[in-house]
């Protein structure tokens, strides 16, 4: 009894080794082929034709999906008893996990698109403030420069210059 003990937790332990590695390849893959898309959309590789991409991007999900059948017939079919459905669990609490990164990232995003509001909307404030601290300055620069203006003028110092122009009643 002791024995067969022994043999399942060295069994265990082996999966968990193959596991640990097969996840690191696979993670790695969609990283690939998620960074290879994202770098599709953003710009295109002058040394690489239409064609050869797709193929590539093909290829690795083939690759993906090759690894994935394997590991799952290999713990379906020889994992050890004690572990029971292991590759049903694996999948539910992969898919939950899933499901909590990706609402991680909703949430990183949304923090990103707030941030992005705000700042645009203190700098439409700041254009605001600046253009009317402009118009007024300009305004009163303008009405200075009238008055002035005036000021120096003949006809103001025509009116105002003889003492009799100042009684009209006179």
């Amino acid at each position: 009894m002791v024995d067969a003990y022994g043999q399942a937790k060295d069994v265990v332990a082996d999966i968990s080794g193959h596991l640990g590695h097969f996840f690191k390849a696979h993670e790695q893959l969609e990283k690939h082929v998620h960074e290879e898309e994202l770098k599709s959309k953003k710009a295109r590789d002058p040394e690489l034709s239409l064609n050869q991409e797709a193929f590539n991007r093909v290829m690795a999900i083939k690759e993906m999906n090759r690894l994935e059948t394997e590991l799952r017939e290999t713990l379906v079919y020889s994992a050890p008893p004690q572990l029971g459905a292991i590759w049903s669990e694996f999948e539910a609490m992969r898919d939950r996990v899933k499901a909590e990164r990706a609402e991680v990232q909703r949430q990183e995003l949304r923090k990103q698109q707030m941030a992005a509001w705000r700042r645009a909307r203190i700098v439409k404030k700041v254009k605001e403030q600046t253009t009317l601290i402009c118009a007024v300055l300009f305004v009163t620069g303008w009405f200075l420069w009238l008055m002035i203006m005036i000021r120096m003028s003949e006809t103001y110092r025509g009116l105002y210059s003889s003492p009799s122009s100042l009684c009209v009643l006179c």
